[in-house]
C-alpha cells in the first residue's frame, strides 16, 4: 500500500476538456451514450463492447459503462497503445492526452459511490472490491514500475497494472485535484480551456508519465 495520498488517474483527449467543464465532471459511457454527448474517444471499441457487457458484482452494480474509470499509475498500458498507433480509428498523440488526477481519500470523503478491482476490470479472474481496507490487495509494486510489460517469469503483470477504480456514473470537477500534461506548451493551452471552469485546477507538466 502506498505510505501517502492514493493517487488516481484519468486520461481523457484535450479536446474533451471543454464538454467536460461544461458538465462540471466526468461521465460514465452510458450517460454518454443515452443523452448522445460528443467525444473524442481514445478507447479500443473491442474493449468498450466487452465493457458494456461486463457486470460489476457489487453495489451499486450495473456494467462498468456505468462507471468513470481511473487507473492506480500512470503510464498505463492504454497510454501506451495510443503512443504506438495500436488504437483503430483513434488519431491521438501523447501531446493529445491529458491526465485529471485525484486520490481515493478525496474519492472517500465525497458522496460518490465507487468500486475497485485488482486487475483490468474485464477480465475474469479480476477482483472488485468496495472497502478501503482491501487496497491492500492491488499490487502497488508493478504501480510503482516503470515497465509492465508480462514476462515468462510474471505473465499477468499487465493485467494487474490496469487495475480500476471506478466512480459511479458521475466523477464531480471539484473532485479533480490537478492536472498533467506531457509538455508547456500543452499547459498553456489546457490553462486557456480551463480559464472559466468553476474550479481552475493546476495543470503540471510531467513528461516522466508518458512514453
Amino acid at each position: 500500500m502506498p505510505q501517502e495520498k492514493t493517487l488516481i488517474y484519468h486520461i481523457t483527449h484535450i479536446n474533451n476538456l471543454k464538454g467536460i467543464i461544461e458538465r462540471d465532471g466526468l461521465v460514465a459511457q452510458s450517460i454518454i451514450a443515452r443523452e448522445s454527448i460528443e467525444y473524442c474517444n481514445i478507447a479500443h471499441n473491442t474493449v468498450q463492447d466487452r465493457r458494456e457487457h461486463t457486470n460489476v458484482p457489487l453495489q451499486p452494480g450495473g456494467n462498468l459503462h456505468d462507471y468513470v474509470p481511473f487507473y492506480f499509475a500512470p503510464r498505463s498500458p492504454m497510454l501506451y497503445a495510443i503512443n504506438m498507433k495500436n488504437v483503430a480509428d483513434c488519431m491521438a498523440t501523447q501531446l493529445d492526452i491529458v491526465y485529471l488526477v485525484s486520490s481515493v481519500e478525496n474519492v472517500a470523503q465525497s458522496n460518490v459511490e465507487f468500486v475497485f478491482t485488482d486487475g483490468h476490470a474485464i477480465m475474469a479472474i479480476s477482483d472488485f472490491y468496495r472497502d478501503l481496507d482491501d487496497l491492500r490487495l492491488v499490487d502497488w509494486k508493478i504501480m510503482e514500475e516503470k515497465y509492465w510489460a508480462d514476462t515468462d517469469d510474471d505473465p499477468d503483470s499487465k493485467r494487474r497494472r490496469q487495475a480500476e477504480f471506478l466512480v459511479y456514473k458521475v466523477f464531480p470537477w471539484e473532485n479533480i485535484e490537478y492536472m498533467a500534461v506531457k509538455s508547456n506548451p500543452i499547459k498553456t493551452k489546457v490553462e486557456n480551456i480551463i480559464a472559466n471552469a468553476s474550479i481552475k485546477h493546476h495543470v503540471l507538466v510531467k513528461p516522466d508519465w508518458y512514453y
